[in-house]
């Protein structure tokens, strides 16, 4: 095996270029599948919109035949989990398994507790001004299916709404569901909150949150990762509903001295390694001697991984190390790449970390792995992806709240600024509004 050292013009050409999510070549076999199922070829994103043109014109008719052509499940009896299948899958699993997921629950909802939150007015302005701030009535979320499910998904993606107060969540899952994310679903029912699963997956369940079916309620905002599908579904209802935004696969950059331990650096690369096959997982440092350290110790444990097909493949494809002549370069790249994860393992971390403008999150020492991220250490692991991280943040409470703009001016403060608006408005050729404002003074 060869796992890439590269100097930084080489990883300017390769791996630091910033590919779009939703341009994502699929692969033969699924191309294969795609004219099988429509007896054409089609683009992915030709897919999407057939799918959701279907649903939104058949509703629940639709789900139930796009379920059985895709996952191969009959929901035709059971579109919506019961309550009480919920209950027995909470019962179903290990006790040890249910601490551990009340824990991680009860750590993640602490941190977000901890988000100030407040509407705020004041009169310095004349009258009342102000921000009213609202939770969002009724959300949805994705939670992805296949052979490995992720509770830890629906706790760091539910527990934000949760503090924020959303009335109703909405949750889909491709059928059938297994029964520890039934289980987490469960333990998300413990609040205040009204909570309904739908065990439907892909394309059409976007659809069905967006536009609504005859069982599926029709959402304000989705929230969660999937595959490309997916991801293309969420993009093509924005703006129908809101959205947390066009997560793409995960990433950790790496910046790391000669001080960093090379066997700790090498298991946190490969624990994002392990996500998948398009996992970008990269190590920026200034040593040689740390580099090839990194690189054995990477060769060493991936023989005990049981995922080292997908790990080696990102590893080799996607990622692997960076030489930079010194941590300013560093830094500039990082800010420029604009991880979605980035741990920062040097003598001078305390110096480094103020430099750091762009990234979903920052791990900050050798003890805080962004496996801790993952799962326990507090925020929700849900951060941007793909550079967005220049101009996006990871959810938060913030993502499940609107702000209204409160106006309430007193009649001496209109009088003295509406000539202001009147001339603002004929300079603009807007002479209703201008009017409007002259009738105020």
């Amino acid at each position: 095996m060869m796992i890439p050292i590269y100097t930084l013009e080489e990883a300017e050409k390769s791996i630091l270029i910033r590919k779009s999510v939703v341009n994502t070549p699929v692969s033969p076999q699924i191309n294969d599948q795609i004219f099988k199922i429509f007896g054409e070829s089609l683009t992915p994103q030709e897919v999407v919109k057939r799918i959701i043109n279907d649903v939104v014109e058949r509703g629940d008719h639709a789900l139930i035949e796009w379920t059985k052509k895709l996952d191969n499940t009959d929901i035709s009896n059971s579109i919506e989990i019961k309550v009480e299948q919920m209950e027995a899958a909470y019962k179903s699993i290990d006790p040890k398994i249910t601490e551990v997921l009340v824990k991680t629950r009860d750590r993640i909802l602490a941190f977000h507790r901890k988000q100030p939150i407040s509407s705020w007015t004041t009169n310095d302005l004349g009258g009342t001004l102000g921000q009213i701030i609202t939770p969002i009535q009724r959300v949805g979320f994705y939670v992805p299916g296949g052979s490995a499910p992720l509770p830890s998904t629906v706790i760091h993606s539910v527990c934000p709404a949760i503090v924020a107060g959303v009335e109703e969540i909405i949750i889909v899952s491709p059928s059938p569901i297994s029964s520890i994310i039934l289980a987490t679903c469960n333990l998300m029912r413990d609040f205040k909150v009204k909570l309904r699963v739908f065990q439907i997956g892909g394309v059409q369940a976007i659809a069905a949150l967006a536009f609504g079916t005859e069982s599926v309620p029709k959402v304000n905002k989705i929230v969660g990762p999937g595959n490309i599908f997916v991801t293309l579904a969420k993009r093509e209802v924005y703006g129908i509903v809101g959205i947390d935004g066009i997560n793409g696969p995960t990433e950790a950059l790496i910046l790391a001295d000669e001080s960093a331990n090379p066997h700790l650096i090498a298991s946190d690369l490969l624990a994002q390694a392990e996500h998948d096959y398009l996992s970008i997982p990269i190590l920026l440092t200034t040593s040689k001697e740390l580099a090839t350290m990194v690189k054995d110790s990477i060769e060493d444990q991936l023989l005990k991984l049981s995922r080292a097909e997908k790990a080696r493949y990102a590893i080799e494809n996607n990622g692997g190390i960076i030489l930079v002549t010194s941590i300013q370069e560093a830094i500039a790249i990082i800010n420029d790449f604009a991880p979605e994860h980035l741990s920062i393992i040097t003598k001078d971390q305390d110096e480094i970390l103020p430099q750091i403008k762009n990234s979903g999150g920052v791990f900050l020492g050798e003890s805080s792995c962004e496996v801790m991220g993952d799962y326990v250490a507090g925020p929700s692991h849900v951060m941007p992806t793909g550079g967005a991280a220049k101009f996006s943040s990871p959810l938060s409470v913030l993502d499940f709240l609107k702000i209204t703009s409160l106006i309430a001016l007193d009649t001496k403060t209109v009088k003295s600024i509406a000539p202001l608006a009147e001339q603002l408005a004929r300079n603009e050729k807007l002479t209703a509004h201008s009017e409007a404002a002259r009738r105020r003074t």
